[in-house]
């Protein structure tokens, strides 16, 4: 049966057979810190870019937020809809967030601008339409219940939804177990490309097993083609054996200007929602 890990490792080879790419290898004798961006507009509430600074190699504390930044984004490059005061919230510790009543549109593109020591970062992207989730249903899994990896939890939950055809489209998805972000593996990155689901997407497993009384939830985010070799790249990094045959580690592509680390996400996201019940449905 076709689950969740499978379409990753397929969307994975299927980037990876990708023209190849100049890559930059790390040098940690020479270290230079790099502003990090980490931005994700939504057509929900879920909006913020955060902004800190690398750290070297083996340095094992905390990132330096960079709170002191301009941060602008602009909607089809005519209207401001997006500036931060530094002074406004100091709590907020290097989160920019947007104003009350910030309301992405699918079709719009969002350009952002942060200013950082006098040194400007931009990055852009589209808002593009994300498929909607039909449902999600509840199976015991009989051969759990012999060999439970938790006990209690031997329910799998199973995705359904139509894929249109008519248009290329990328995914992410994200699992939760009662606001608990659930993976089968820590290194797993759950995104596809649509021709790796079909137009029917039946009774697909999400990761993990879940106990009666579990809250869960399926989010899925579109994904421009940039975004989604982004997420290819960091499956790259954190799942390659460092054998002889791996390639030397490097940063992922980004869409970050002015060497700026990280990436500027603009996504779509539905949402699922399901108890699982004594019933299983």
């Amino acid at each position: 049966m076709k689950n969740f890990n499978t379409i990753l490792f397929l969307a994975f080879i299927g980037t990876f057979l990708m023209s190849c790419q100049e890559t930059v290898e790390l040098d940690i004798k020479d270290f230079e810190q790099q502003v990090v961006v980490e931005g994700l507009i939504t057509n929900s509430d879920l909006n913020f870019i955060k902004l800190s600074k690398s750290r070297e190699f083996y340095d094992s504390g905390a990132s330096e937020k960079v709170t002191n930044a301009t941060v602008v984004v602009t909607v089809n490059g005519e209207d401001n809809v997006f500036v931060h005061n530094p002074d406004a919230d100091p709590l907020l510790n290097g989160v920019y967030l947007p104003p009350a009543g910030f309301t992405p549109v699918i079709g719009n593109t969002y350009h952002l601008s942060a200013i950082v020591d006098g040194e400007e970062y931009e990055a852009e992207e589209i808002l593009l339409p994300v498929t909607t989730i039909d449902s999600l249903t509840v199976r015991l899994d009989e051969e759990e219940i012999q060999e439970p990896e938790v006990e209690g939890r031997f329910y799998e939950v199973l995705f359904y939804a139509q894929e249109p055809q008519d248009r290329i489209d990328h995914y992410l998805f994200k699992f939760y177990r009662n606001d608990s972000i659930v993976k089968d593996s820590n290194e797993d990155i759950y995104f596809s490309e649509d021709k790796f689901l079909g137009e029917e997407i039946d009774e697909l497993p999400i990761a993990s097993y879940y106990a009666i009384g579990d809250t869960v939830k399926v989010e899925m985010y579109s994904l421009t083609r940039e975004s989604y070799v982004y997420y290819a790249d960091i499956f790259n990094l954190i799942n390659s054996d460092g054998g002889m045959f791996s390639p030397p580690p490097a940063n992922p592509r980004n869409n970050i200007s002015n060497d700026g680390l990280g990436f500027f996400q603009v996504s779509a996201i539905d949402t699922e929602t399901i108890i699982v019940e004594d019933s299983g449905n």
